[in-house]
């Protein structure tokens, strides 16, 4: 069927990974179905699909305080066969709002009880132990324990996971799984999570991350299919690499278990870890939405998104399908920082899980020789999200060699002379600084603590441009904070948002790339935008972002943000003196 051609109209709600809504959105155009889109960031390499169809420019979710008007007004005017959640806000949105919406279409949602249970790490831990699904050992903690016990109990590291990653307070903020390496960390972190809820405190299970993916009606499962990751973050979370292997009739066995008696209705991704060497394995969580790894599951042929629109929408059943095991798929962009973080990481060190680089170039051309090597992006039929992340990925690479030329350009004396004596000028009489970076978790949050400790400005803030928020400062940040006497273990990534930006009465940035970002984003607040290092002693006024980069580069990353609030007090004072002369 062609393009133009379309049998029905999908709406996908809210993406975080653009890996699921890039597949989701192939899948159904690729069926005939129009994908339209909300609650989705102009970046989502989705949009750039030639099956995307419309994105609706409506509020999210967070910042209409959990109201749903103006999704339901959208769903009243466009009338769609099928909404599908991508991520979990949005889950949680239709699945809280189902009963005013789904008079305006057909949702996506599962039953409540499955919702609560899944949701919920600690219930999903629970179902597991009475259903016999083994679990890492645990302590569910909701006051704060005893450290040194704890860690007699589960050793070190111990993976602290809140109970839920959704938080009703912040809707658009995901409370993320962490591990803590050492007493102290434990001990600074603990009580941040204690102050959101729950947490289950757990041994570390050392092991490969394996998916069991299903489509089930009733509890019944009519497509299957399972993944194991190859490269993982060297800390654990999402891969960036992974291939499909045959469904294990034990892990499967324990993912219905879970489902099974819940009469569960619609895609689910039961993760597992394994390890290979003692046959031992455990579960993790339950996803009840679609995951970042569809695309190898779709690109071996096992097009879930299809057919839970063709089920929910039509009430047909797929048939089975049985696919090739060994096939291996990418996703470029996040495999290329992995690589990098690999070949820095300490490869002796058995909490992490790095590979030799012989071993990683083996799988690489092994795989493409084999015919067995996939993209989340390249399609042949659909080029264009591929082109945009190349361009994306050439962009940072020219924004590399441009950085050596820039630091030259921007260390001239005039210059930055000039630029000392602008960012001092818009320092000195404002109240409000609002002080952003790429990510929120590691530049931005020790500028706005450094500035609070100082009194620098009357109020202070932070933010990010990723759109994942809830996120903690690594390990490595709040250890160099804490050397600076500052805290970073409360802090939590926030997006940047147009009432940020109003609400500042100076902006202060930290790289070129920030300013990229601004330029795109927010265009009229250039005018108040400064770069914080502008204010220290040092040549450039650019300082680079350390995530990655080892714990000396935190150090001197974190001397130099520091050195910015005694310039502004300093200028202040010269300031007072002048005019009661």
């Amino acid at each position: 069927m062609s393009v133009g051609a379309h049998a029905g109209k999908a709406l996908l709600l809210g993406a975080v990974d653009y890996r699921a809504s890039l597949a989701v959105t192939r899948s159904l155009g690729r069926g005939g179905i129009e994908a339209h889109f909300a609650w989705h960031r102009p970046e989502n390499l989705a949009l750039a699909s030639r099956y995307a169809g419309p994105c609706h420019d409506i509020p999210s979710y967070r910042e209409e305080n959990g109201r749903i008007d103006p999704l339901l007004e959208l769903l009243q005017r466009e009338r769609f066969d099928l909404v599908i959640p991508i991520n979990d806000t949005s889950t949680a949105a239709l699945q809280k709002s189902r009963s005013r919406l789904e008079g305006a279409a057909r949702l996506y949602t599962i039953p409540d009880e499955c919702f609560d249970i899944f949701m919920d790490k600690v219930r999903t831990a629970e179902l597991a132990r009475k259903t016999k699904v083994k679990v890492p050992e645990e302590r569910v903690l909701r006051s704060m324990p005893d450290v040194d016990e704890l860690i007699s109990e589960l050793g070190l590291p111990i993976v602290l996971k809140p109970d839920s990653s959704y938080n009703p307070a912040n809707p658009n903020a995901r409370r993320l799984v962490t591990k803590a390496f050492t007493r102290e960390e434990l001990a600074r972190v603990l009580p941040t999570f204690l102050a959101d809820g729950a947490v289950a405190a757990q041994r570390n299970f050392l092991g490969v991350g394996v998916g069991v993916e299903l489509l089930l009606k009733d509890g019944r499962p009519l497509l299957e299919f399972q993944h194991e990751r190859v490269n993982e973050p060297l800390h654990g979370g999402g891969s960036s690499y992974r291939k499909s292997v045959a469904v294990d009739p034990e892990l499967r066995e324990a993912a219905l278990a879970l489902l099974g008696p819940l009469g569960y209705t619609g895609v689910a991704m039961v993760e597992f870890k394994v390890n290979h060497q003692t046959g031992e394995w455990v579960l993790i969580e339950v996803n009840p939405r679609f995951w970042g790894s569809l695309p190898l599951a779709v690109g071996c042929g096992v097009d879930f998104p299809l057919a839970l629109y063709r089920l929910l929408v039509h009430g047909d059943e797929p048939a089975p399908r049985a696919y090739r095991e060994g096939v291996h798929s990418r996703a470029w962009r996040e495999n290329l920082q992995w690589q990098l973080a690999n070949l820095r990481a300490d490869s002796s060190d058995p909490t992490l899980a790095t590979q030799p680089l012989s071993k990683v170039l083996g799988q690489t051309f092994g795989n493409v020789l084999r015919l067995r090597e996939r993209s989340d992006t390249i399609a042949w039929d659909d080029m264009r999200p591929a082109w945009a992340e190349i361009r994306e990925m050439a962009g940072s690479l020219a924004a590399g060699a441009g950085k050596r030329a820039g630091r030259a350009v921007r260390s001239f004396g005039p210059r930055r002379d000039a630029a000392r004596r602008r960012a001092i000028q818009a320092a000195v009489p404002a109240r409000r600084a609002l002080f952003v970076c790429f990510g929120n978790i590691c530049r931005s949050p020790f500028a706005e603590r450094a500035a609070s400790a100082h009194g620098t400005f009357e109020e202070v803030l932070s933010a990010g441009f990723i759109e994942r928020e809830g996120r903690l400062s690594p390990g490595e940040a709040q250890r160099a904070a804490a050397e600076s006497g500052l805290d970073l273990s409360s802090h939590r990534s926030r997006l940047l948002r147009r009432e940020d930006v109003d609400w500042a009465d100076v902006v202060f940035i930290f790289d070129e790339d920030n300013r990229r970002r601004m330029t795109a984003s927010f265009p009229d607040a250039l005018a108040k935008t400064y770069y914080w290092g502008a204010l220290t002693s040092d040549a450039d006024p650019v300082i680079e972002d350390p995530y990655g980069s080892g714990p000396e580069a935190f150090a001197e990353c974190y001397r130099r943000i520091a050195a910015g609030c005694p310039a502004i007090a300093e200028a202040r004072g010269a300031a007072s003196t002048v005019v009661r002369r």
